[in-house]
């Protein structure tokens, strides 16, 4: 085999011998082209950031979807250019009253009106009780009656005839879901200046609270504490408006994304609005400003009384129309401090009053008897009822409806008792009024 050429070389001090052919091969070190890389990288982070945007809209816009009521565009009249935006914000309760179904009563009623250059708003809050013609209905009603007769499109009609405002916008929540919402953020830090124990709302307790679902709804519906709540009804608006605070600012500093996403389940399951996720949250931002002079917040003036029987608030119509005046044009209203009437002891003792036991629950009429005593009723007759009733009754002769009304209000342990005429039934026991206790009536 013949022998190729020798050549030597030097490594490490120390001579190697190659043949020819035997060379050994040098490599060159493969450049990286990074710039090639971070190219492809930067297009697959784009085209991943399209398709979650794309995937986010159209969902979006899905649950959008779910949010929109048909046959209410009828109600609702277009913003005009250059003028405040008007919402109307309900609250509607189908869970609270065993039995009852449909539509459901609209517990909250409030107008949101924004500047049009969405400097200033405004905020005032319809009491449930207020006195209304319902389009479509014969007589007065209650304004929350309107949307469990006709559902949103009648709730929105009557607030737009009873107020003489366009309504342009809507958002109607659903109590029963309106904790969900609350919890989906995880609750709403607020302070509670005493603790709240109402028979038929429920509990909260006082202090620095981070308030959950079920505690937000009790809040919200929280009437019958004469401790926490001392203006019934009244008080009740006060607390939803100091809540609606709350929360919105608690939504805009939310920055948790997951917690964002269950927010718009939530939301979507249990609201119905006309608006965008955009627009309700523009809409939030802007409430915001909540006792710091950009939003004023106050109530309908008016107040209370018993007519033909049934329990209402009544709107002072010229005060009132003043307020609407600014309301529409500047998105201002006047802070008017509401108060519930005061009734004297001696104006108590002027009531005559017999409480009749038809719970047939043993000495509830003795011990309802001794609490009107308590509060300056004097010398309470007291029997059990021959019949059983179901619903706490109140009867009075025809001069008495306002003194049915004070006693109405005295009574605990009654959610919403029925009134009715009887001259005949007060003329027997010579009393202005009497109570019938029904097992309705509700004991510590």
């Amino acid at each position: 085999m013949p022998m190729g050429k020798r050549h030597r070389s030097w490594r490490g001090g120390k001579q190697t011998l190659y043949l020819d052919g035997d060379q050994p091969r040098l490599y060159r070190k493969r450049r990286v082209r990074w710039k090639l890389v971070l190219l492809w990288t930067s297009l697959v982070i784009v085209a991943l950031l399209i398709g979650i945007f794309v995937w986010g809209y159209i969902w979006l816009k899905g649950e959008e979807s779910r949010m929109r009521v048909t046959g209410v565009e009828s109600a609702l009249s277009p913003p005009k250019k250059g003028q405040p935006v008007t919402t109307l914000v309900i609250g509607v309760d189908r869970g609270s009253v065993k039995g009852e179904g449909g539509s459901g009563r609209s517990d909250i009623v409030m107008l949101v009106s924004v500047s049009s250059d969405g400097k200033k708003a405004a905020v005032i809050s319809i009491p449930r009780d207020t006195r209304v013609m319902i389009p479509g209905y014969k007589g007065y009603n209650k304004i929350n009656a309107a949307h469990a007769y006709g559902g949103t499109k009648q709730a929105i009609e009557t607030v737009r005839v009873f107020t003489g405002l366009d309504i342009n916008h809507f958002v109607e929540i659903d109590f029963n879901g309106f904790k969900h919402i609350v919890n989906a953020i995880g609750g709403v830090p607020m302070h509670i200046d005493r603790a709240i124990d109402d028979k038929y709302a429920g509990k909260v307790p006082a202090g620095d609270v981070v308030l959950n679902g079920d505690q937000a709804l009790t809040l919200a519906r929280a009437r019958y504490d004469v401790e926490a709540v001392p203006e019934g009804d009244l008080g009740r608006v006060k607390n939803q408006q100091k809540f609606l605070q709350a929360m919105l600012t608690t939504v805009s500093h939310q920055r948790n994304p997951f917690r964002l996403v269950k927010l718009v389940g939530a939301t979507s399951r249990n609201v119905k609005t006309d608006l965008t996720f955009t627009d309700m949250f523009s809409l939030g931002l802007k409430l915001r400003g909540i006792g710091t002079g950009k939003v004023q917040m106050t109530t309908a003036p008016g107040q209370p009384k018993v007519i033909g029987g049934v329990w209402y608030y009544i709107v002072d119509a010229e005060a009132f129309q003043r307020l609407l005046s600014s309301f529409e044009s500047r998105s201002e209203v006047e802070v008017v401090e509401q108060k519930k009437p005061e009734v004297s002891t001696s104006a108590r003792g002027d009531i005559s009053v017999a409480v009749f036991n038809g719970a047939r629950v043993q000495g509830l009429a003795t011990t309802v008897g001794k609490e009107l005593e308590g509060k300056g009723y004097p010398d309470v007759a007291r029997a059990n009822s021959e019949s059983a009733y179901s619903k706490t009754t109140i009867y009075y002769s025809d001069e008495n409806s306002s003194k049915a009304g004070t006693v109405a209000a005295d009574l605990e342990g009654a959610e919403e008792p029925l009134l009715q005429r009887n001259d005949d039934l007060t003329s027997e026991y010579e009393v202005d009024v009497v109570v019938v206790l029904g097992s309705d009536y509700q004991t510590d």
